[in-house]
């Protein structure tokens, strides 16, 4: 069922009614990331008999999950300790881990794991005391294991048996003390003898990432060998989970939100649907910032002021320098920083990408210098001013190009994300360079041209 005006009007009617047969019939039909934009339309008292409706069918937590972080943690605020002990208990781990992980209280997370059973208490404890942002936070601990020592016709067998509760992706063989020891496709499995054992057919040299290791990582392993999904192990190469492609879809999509707002000076917290006070709180540090950088930028044009009077022209040409000089930065930093970020150094060097942007640059900036030059000279009469802008392009473009393509790689080498504070320190050294260029040029060509 899909999600409209017409059952939300409904759905809203139900949660103010006793009996809610009806509703859960309906909550049943409608998938959790749907059912999740409900929680932004109705009030804390609605929200409340909804989550009660999606526990009686176990499927709070598939919302909860789907819901952005900050609203699931308010959700999660109005209900009781016993509600939200029922959601974790119908969740499974590495689910559990990530509500669990929701709750700011201490003392009421350390309540709920001790209401748990002592084994899934203890694995979900592991789960959370892995690094954020590593593979075990984000891998799925329900895998699918078979003994190297079982036929082919034996392995199919429990496959039949598991295939209705979960995916399977790839089978991993393990040994009797659950050591991963290789991997086969489904293809593999069935097109062998009945008799064959796992063990002879298997592929032993497996791609795989530890618990510890960092999310981006795994995602661009992933993204480099078109993996369906990649096992997870411990130091002993013990099989402890699985991270999909699905899972690494929403991590690149992360990834690229961080780095978008990182090189707007935002945190990724920094929603529409935030409040007032958060985004001011957040964006208003860089706001100031960019103010005191773009004072500095303005102070170059004073040094001016007198060639600026004596060639009034230059006051109305002065921005096309600074503009089309900070889209050069601009475009070079985002192929470096996209580059850092994508593994595309993988296939060249940093010298030589930079190298490769300062052609482009020099070349870009030569054309738009020549047809600045032409342009103004018809515009203003001007021979000298055309021939002012022009080198002033030139040389803007060059430096443009390279601070765009140097910064980046230099945070990176400093082990700092490299898109965050690049585009306001290359736009702050494109724009004074820009004024400096075009005014200093034409302050030279006054002094001894003329």
């Amino acid at each position: 069922m899909t999600l409209n005006s017409v059952n939300i009007s409904i759905i809203k009617r139900l949660l103010g009614g006793k009996n809610s047969k009806s509703l859960k019939a309906i909550l049943l039909k409608i998938q959790a990331p749907d059912i999740a934009k409900l929680f932004t339309l109705f009030n804390d008292h609605e929200n409340r008999h909804l989550i009660e409706a999606l526990i009686a069918i176990h499927k709070a937590h598939e919302v909860l999950v789907a819901l952005p972080e900050n609203q699931a943690q308010s959700v999660l605020q109005i209900l009781d300790v016993q509600k939200i002990f029922q959601i974790i208990s119908q969740a499974s781990e590495d689910q559990a881990a990530f509500l669990l992980n929701l709750i700011p209280d201490e003392n009421s997370k350390h309540h709920l794991l001790d209401l748990m059973p002592i084994s899934k208490k203890n694995r979900l404890l592991q789960l959370l005391n892995y690094p954020e942002g590593s593979a075990g936070r984000i891998m799925s601990t329900e895998t699918f294991t078979l003994p190297v020592e079982i036929t082919a016709q034996e392995a199919i067998e429990k496959i039949r048996e598991r295939s209705q509760e979960s995916s399977i992706y790839y089978i991993y063989c393990v040994d009797a003390e659950q050591k991963l020891m290789g991997v086969l496709s489904l293809r593999e499995l069935v097109a062998a003898p009945a008799q064959t054992l796992l063990k002879s057919i298997l592929k032993k040299e497996v791609v795989t990432v530890t618990t510890t290791t960092p999310e981006k990582t795994v995602a661009e392993l992933v993204s480099h060998y078109d993996f369906i999904a990649l096992p997870v192990v411990d130091e002993s190469k013990s099989i402890k989970g699985i991270i999909t492609v699905d899972d690494v879809v929403d991590l690149i999509q992360e990834q690229a939100t961080a780095d978008i707002y990182a090189s707007a000076g935002l945190q990724e917290d920094d929603k529409v649907y935030s409040s007032v006070l958060f985004s001011v709180k957040n964006r208003a540090p860089w706001m100031v910032l960019n103010l005191m950088l773009a004072i500095v930028s303005s102070s170059v044009i004073s040094i001016f002021e007198n060639t600026m009077s004596q060639l009034i022209v230059l006051a109305s040409l002065n921005s096309i320098v600074a503009g089309i000089g900070g889209n050069t930065a601009i475009q070079t930093l985002t192929v470096v920083t996209r580059g850092l970020a994508t593994g595309d150094f993988n296939f060249t060097t940093y010298t030589k990408a930079a190298m490769k942007e300062l052609s482009v640059g020099a070349i870009i900036g030569l054309q738009n210098g020549l047809l600045a030059g032409f342009i103004v000279y018809l515009w203003k009469d001007s021979l000298l001013v055309g021939y002012v802008i022009g080198i002033a392009m030139l040389f803007n473009a060059i430096i443009a190009s390279a601070m765009g393509a140097f910064v980046p790689i230099f945070l990176k080498k400093l082990n700092w994300d490299p898109a965050s504070g690049s585009g306001v320190i290359v736009t702050f050294v494109t724009d004074s360079f820009g004024f400096f260029a075009f005014l200093g040029i034409a302050h030279l060509a006054l002094n001894y041209l003329t």
